[in-house]
């Protein structure tokens, strides 16, 4: 019973802060949406001890591994992305960025990896087309449990524009770069 609501809180937090830059009242306490949803996910509870090795393993079972196929909805791949690093399943984060990028499983773990996953809020992004490319790119605030500073900045994700003789990787949405500073 309590890994399930372990899980549910997981997954409502992360609902919540996705929602916190599209109109609802969370994002409306503030001029600024990132910092409602940094807010609210200061404001959400994490799962501790045992509590934690069962959260992660109910998420990583329920990774939306079809997101890697997205050509319509950056946003999936974005929430699969921090559904992969809140549980550190680094292996699965990296299949969300472009092979251009050079991510790999290492690198996030490095990034990413500590006493305490990262907790992430995204804001609602913005889609442009160019030259045959189409990009989305959306504002990011990183906050780790573990006293390592918070971060603010942007992840770029791109996809070509059903060109003929593009590669699957290339149709589908991915991950080409995300810019932080320490806040």
């Amino acid at each position: 019973m309590r890994n399930t609501l372990v899980i549910a809180g997981a997954v409502s937090a992360i609902t919540l802060l996705l929602a916190a830059c599209n109109g609802d009242p969370v994002a409306e306490s503030s001029s600024d949406p990132i910092s409602a949803a940094s807010e609210a996910i200061a404001a959400s509870e994490e799962p501790s001890g045992d509590a934690t090795a069962a959260a992660t393993n109910g998420l990583a079972a329920q990774l939306d591994q079809t997101a890697l196929g997205e050509r319509r909805d950056p946003e999936r791949l974005l929430r699969y992305y921090v559904n992969a690093l809140r549980i550190g399943d680094w292996d699965d984060a990296a299949k969300a960025w472009t092979l251009d990028a050079q991510m790999t499983p290492s690198r996030l773990a490095e990034e990413f990896g500590g006493d305490a996953g990262p907790r992430i809020a995204l804001g609602r992004g913005d889609s442009s087309n160019a030259a045959g490319t189409l990009y989305y790119e959306a504002p990011v605030v990183l906050d780790f449990a573990d006293g390592r500073p918070s971060r603010r900045g942007s992840i770029v994700l791109r996809r070509i524009n059903d060109l003929p003789g593009a590669s699957e990787q290339q149709l589908n949405w991915r991950i080409e770069r995300m810019s932080t500073v320490t806040r």
